[in-house]
């Protein structure tokens, strides 16, 4: 069996950025704070990545970090527990959603605009990655990229490894924001695509779980992918109890035919 159309979360599924999520987030802290967070708190941040939905929340994430003494760590790996201490953290700070976003992408565009270098230095795309999207760019297979991440962020990664994809193809954050499953449901009448055949990679496990939940309709084959920024000690346990499969990188990248059965 193989996918007559896939679609690939980009952070945690092909590319691992973890160093430029520490520093593009600390930047934005200290534009909107002007607090300074010292190299030591990485590890904190890398281990609570995975509560993270969207870019912003990095910046929220970080700012927390910076003033707690990391005994409530292991607590914020729980969804209602982290979306609890962040909104407090927001209220307690006068900050909002789009005021972090702002922050974050700003730090972002100038650290690019003042060392790109540097910036696609911060970033490792995955074993095998990199090679295997450049071959299924070669099929005829319509595969695209759906991240919360800023369409010139993707597309500045996916160039300097040299990784040309159409332009409709890499789908990035957008205002407002849409939901993945709307994107696949629409990629999917837009190819004529049936519902079933499209294949979608993910490494947030709630946000696969909130994808059957949501769009019971959309019954495109879910897979969790296990190397992303995950809590390794839960998470692949969690979907195979969902029923969702779970993929490794070098089944990914390798056939189609090799891919997990959906249970």
């Amino acid at each position: 069996m193989v996918p007559r159309l896939l679609a690939l979360d980009f952070d945690g599924v092909l590319c691992d950025g973890m160093d430029e999520f520490f520093e593009s987030a600390r930047r934005g802290l200290a534009d909107v704070t002007g607090k300074t967070v010292p190299d030591a708190l990485h590890g904190r941040f890398a281990g609570l990545r995975p509560a993270v939905e969207s870019g912003w929340e990095m910046v929220a994430l970080i700012g927390m970090l910076a003033e707690s003494d990391g005994s409530e760590d292991r607590a914020l790996r729980q969804a209602r527990t982290w979306a609890t201490a962040r909104d407090r953290y927001l209220a307690s700070h006068g900050l909002d959603r789009r005021r972090l976003t702002l922050a974050l992408d700003g730090a972002r565009d100038r650290w690019i605009a003042g060392n790109l270098a540097d910036w696609l230095r911060s970033h490792r795309f995955y074993p095998g990655v990199v090679r295997w999207l450049t071959d299924l760019t070669r099929t005829e297979l319509p595969v695209y990229i759906i991240s919360t991440k800023g369409k010139p962020f993707l597309e500045a990664l996916l160039t300097g490894q040299g990784v040309h994809m159409p332009p409709d193809r890499v789908i990035g954050k957008e205002e407002p924001r849409r939901e993945k499953w709307d994107v696949l449901r629409d990629l999917a009448q837009a190819n004529g695509v049936a519902f079933a055949d499209v294949w979608f990679v993910e490494d947030r496990l709630p946000t696969l779980l909130e994808m059957r939940e949501r769009a019971p309709d959309l019954r495109a084959r879910l897979f969790f992918a296990s190397w992303g920024f995950v809590f390794p000690e839960r998470d692949s346990a969690a979907a195979r109890e969902e029923s969702i499969p779970v993929l490794d990188l070098a089944t990914m990248t390798g056939p189609f035919a090799a891919w997990p059965s959906t249970a």
